[in-house]
């Protein structure tokens, strides 16, 4: 077997470095990553289970407590989104609760980060399957941090692609906004995978960054079966393809 193949071939588990997350007992930690997926895949019913909440406090005549709450709702699905890098390093409490393995040698890491940093080369970086709810995206937000870095050139952490209507989600919409996601629309993709201006949340200049997203988006919902899943591989209006300056990253979790 070749070098690469053998490389490919070997998977390398992904191990905790925050200090925070260290000083915790193992079954502490293991019990808090259940208790933040549960949350996170509640905040999926949060607005329609509040929409009905309302509804029927109106219809009882609590129409000013029904009001507040709408209020609310609207006031959590237009806040600003801003970035919390150093959140991105507490979702490493995911890694053993899933035992997340990975397939990129330092070697491979190393040319990714240079290839970046010293020759402005771009990559999108996709994963499979989408699922039901998208848990892939909280160990996308630490593999990243942590594994796509050098010491001599930081990280290249990038950005997520995301269903628009999540940006409309309250609690998500905040969520996503510090793991740096976006809605997948063209321009959105095309303004941050390229350098120039308006940046994620900024209107500085920036270089271009990578870009994580889930290439077959939601419709892999509806192919998947259990034990089975299908790829849904949709065009992305050549941002994929070489003349657009990205290239594809082989990289098994």
């Amino acid at each position: 077997m070749s070098a690469s193949k053998a490389d490919d071939a070997a998977l390398y588990p992904c191990r905790i470095d925050d200090p925070f997350l260290l000083s915790l007992h193992p079954t502490v930690r293991r019990a808090l990553a259940w208790v933040f997926v549960t949350l996170l895949a509640s905040m999926y019913y949060l607005l329609p289970a509040t929409v009905l909440m309302s509804l029927a406090l109106a219809t009882c005549g609590h129409v000013t407590t029904a009001a507040a709450i709408g209020l609310v709702l609207l006031g959590g699905s237009l806040l600003p989104l801003h970035e919390r890098p150093y959140t991105r390093r507490l979702c490493q409490v995911y890694y053993e609760l899933f035992r997340l393995r990975h397939n990129l040698t330092q070697e491979r890491i190393r040319r990714l980060v240079e290839d970046c940093v010293e020759r402005g080369e771009r990559y999108i970086l996709g994963m499979h399957p989408h699922g039901v709810v998208p848990l892939q995206v909280l160990l996308w937000v630490a593999f990243a941090d942590q594994y796509l870095r050098t010491a001599e050139h930081g990280t290249v952490y990038g950005f997520g692609g995301m269903a628009s209507v999540i940006c409309y989600l309250p609690g998500l919409r905040t969520l996503m906004g510090w793991w740096t996601g976006m809605p997948a629309t063209y321009s959105n993709l095309k303004r941050n995978l390229t350098s120039g201006s308006g940046a994620t949340f900024t209107r500085a200049k920036h270089p271009g960054r990578n870009l994580y997203m889930l290439p077959g988006g939601v419709a892999e919902i509806f192919t998947a079966q259990p034990a089975r899943h299908v790829a849904v591989w949709k065009p992305r209006r050549r941002l994929c393809s070489p003349r657009a300056g990205r290239e594809p990253e082989p990289c098994t979790t």
